[in-house]
């Protein structure tokens, strides 16, 4: 299996921020990652696109 990118801390941020009411893009934009890898963190239910 091919190691990820991203450290459990950025999908961890990524997640509450979504949480939190921030939009995806918003939240892709300050990480550097593209919206496709936000869905692979396993995109919640209540996130506003």
């Amino acid at each position: 299996m091919k190691k990820s990118r991203s450290t459990e801390e950025q999908i961890v941020f990524a997640l509450k921020q979504a949480e939190l009411g921030t939009f995806v893009p918003d939240v892709c934009r300050k990480l550097g990652i593209s919206d496709a890898t936000f869905y692979i963190y396993g995109l919640p239910p209540f996130c506003k696109y």
